[in-house]
């Protein structure tokens, strides 16, 4: 057994006891020292101790200054007869103290103590504590409940994922607990992620356009990606869609088949694994866009003068859009070329919760776009010429996906080239992209016009003319959602009767025009091409949901620059096409 210096002993209990020695030897020679008491009350007689009595002394708590021991150690003595022989002294402090992060747990080892003090190691004291780093208020530490064990490893459970801890530890003996040892590393414990959720997926060309909800819990462990996968079998099999590591909660999933339906699950990851996959989503099957439109016919209509005309009059058949381009369509169409927006096509008004609201998530070249609170059927707002130009010339090249360009959205129905201000232009004659003339476009005023107010049986059977309202009627709209006639989503002021809101493309099925088309009075303004050909300005018709009845009335036109209103709740736009 390792025994403690004898000069040390001394020392320690000379400072201890401040007495005198008498007759006292110590192991291995060293020769007897007689010493006098500053303090003869304390002076205490050896011969008085029983034989083998243990007699215990704590430098730490009696003053001594034995300049060789340097620790706070306490001492055992035993008394056989008139000789004290020191027995045993608490252990040297455990090392290299390691935590393994866990679910709301760690695994701690340590390293025994390299000196027992010459008293077998009999436990472990464990602490942690999470505030060991703070200057202020101190730092508290736990005590770790445990069964008394000489093992060099434990687990500490009941820890909060996300929390940082350190953990020290206490070797004990007969006599009594070592220092601490150093504090571990600071650990946090974790676990896998929560699981996403509202997984979504919108239709494009080829591609799925997909966005989520992230987990509520991320395991204590920040996500660091997301894995995508898609089955076209209902979720049978699945294949991963390969894509670059990111947090974004959305991404476009491409490669798909046109005409195929597919499911579409999400998996987080962290630093501990992957979580549990989402609920798949609803089946969605890529394709092409579809746009309703209605046939315009009895060409050589005669035009309304009675209105600030003269207005109307076509001498061709024509389509026009049998709704409003809508917040799902101009969403398909961000998500296949909106991955820059070079060109500004998405604006951030666009969340309003007045109108149909588009989300943006990402960074510039990775932008992906999603529909919010299913408010998708609600017509787009938010809108310059040129964007509704821009929607245009990616209809009539095909739906393509891919950056902002001439094969997109710059050339095609309209030769913009990159402009977002100044002079609309002339609708091309030829799409360069196609050699056919273009297959969408915006509507000519007088196409507009037509199409929500004349009808070839105003005055009777063949007895053309014109209505008031796009409502088949000369008698102001009510406002009342559904299949009766002559409503209208606008403000009646009169009496005080305002939905406040645009409503969902349609939502008057019973108040369309005469050749099918809906909500061309109220929900939105429209934009139009004039007479069609390059100026600096551009029309607008039919009132917004926020308006009186005097602003959907055939008399009622505006005239603005191409660029004007793009930051206006109230402005849409409808296509029109060639029969």
């Amino acid at each position: 057994m390792s025994m403690p210096s004898s000069n040390w002993a001394a020392g320690a209990f000379r400072g201890a006891f401040q007495k005198t020695f008498s007759n006292v030897f110590y192991p291995r020679g060293v020769s007897t020292r007689r010493r006098r008491s500053r303090r003869p009350a304390q002076q205490i007689s050896l011969e008085s101790l029983e034989p083998r009595q243990m007699l215990s002394v704590n430098p730490a708590f009696s003053g001594s200054s034995a300049s060789s021991a340097k620790d706070t150690s306490n001492i055992a003595a035993f008394v056989s007869q008139n000789t004290i022989g020191i027995l045993a002294v608490v252990p040297s402090a455990p090392t290299s103290v390691v935590a393994t992060s866990g679910n709301s747990q760690l695994a701690v080892t340590w390293t025994a103590p390299a000196n027992n003090g010459g008293s077998a190691i009999t436990d472990y004291r464990v602490k942690y504590s999470s505030n060991w780093y703070d200057p202020v208020f101190g730092n508290t530490w736990t005590t770790v409940v445990r069964s008394k064990s000489t093992a060099t490893a434990c687990t500490v459970t009941g820890l909060a994922n996300g929390q940082a801890y350190v953990i020290k530890v206490f070797a004990l003996n007969a006599v009594g607990s070592s220092l601490p040892s150093a504090n571990s590393a600071p650990v946090t414990p974790a676990t896998v992620p929560g699981s996403p959720t509202s997984v979504v997926a919108v239709r494009g060309n080829n591609q799925l356009t997909v966005t989520w909800v992230a987990p509520a819990s991320t395991g204590g462990s920040s996500i660091t990606d997301y894995l995508v996968k898609y089955s076209s079998n209902g979720g049978s099999t699945w294949t991963n869609f390969v894509h670059p590591v990111s947090t974004a909660t959305a991404c476009t999933v491409t490669g798909l088949t046109n005409g195929t339906a597919y499911v579409i699950k999400v998996i987080a990851k962290n630093a501990v694994g992957s979580s549990p996959a989402s609920v798949k989503s609803a089946a969605v099957i890529p394709g092409l866009l579809s746009m309703s439109m209605v046939t315009v016919g009895n060409p050589g209509n005669a035009a309304d003068i009675l209105s600030n005309g003269p207005w109307g009059a076509v001498s061709y058949s024509y389509k026009i859009g049998k709704y409003d381009v809508t917040g799902s369509q101009y969403t398909v169409f961000l998500n296949a070329v909106g991955s820059t927006d070079t060109y500004a096509l998405y604006n951030p008004n666009m969340t309003d919760t007045q109108s149909a609201q588009i989300s943006r998530s990402g960074t510039a070249g990775t932008y992906t776009y999603a529909v919010m609170n299913s408010t998708g059927n609600r017509p787009i707002p938010f809108v310059s010429w040129f964007d509704s130009a821009r929607f245009s010339n990616w209809m009539s090249n095909g739906q393509p996906n891919g950056a902002q360009s001439s094969k997109t959205t710059e050339n095609g129905a309209y030769n913009v080239n990159g402009a977002t201000t100044g002079n609309a232009v002339a609708k091309n004659v030829i799409n360069p992209n196609t050699g056919l003339a273009p297959t969408y476009r915006m509507p000519l005023e007088n196409e507009w016009y037509k199409a929500a107010y004349y009808s070839p049986n105003y005055g009777g059977a063949g007895k053309g003319g014109y209505w008031k309202y796009a409502t088949q009627s000369n008698t102001k709209p009510g406002t009342t959602i559904g299949s009766s006639a002559n409503q209208a989503n606008y403000c009646d002021n009169i009496i005080f009767s305002c939905i406040g809101h645009a409503t969902d493309v349609g939502s008057f099925s019973g108040s369309g025009s005469f050749y099918g088309t809906f909500d061309q009075n109220g929900n939105v303004w429209q934009w139009n091409d004039g007479n069609g050909t390059a100026g600096s300005s551009r029309g607008l018709r039919g009132g917004g949901w926020n308006e009186n009845d005097d602003n959907l009335i055939s008399a009622n036109r505006v005239t603005t620059v191409a660029l004007f209103y793009e930051n206006d709740s109230r402005i849409g736009f409808r296509l029109a096409s060639p029969v």
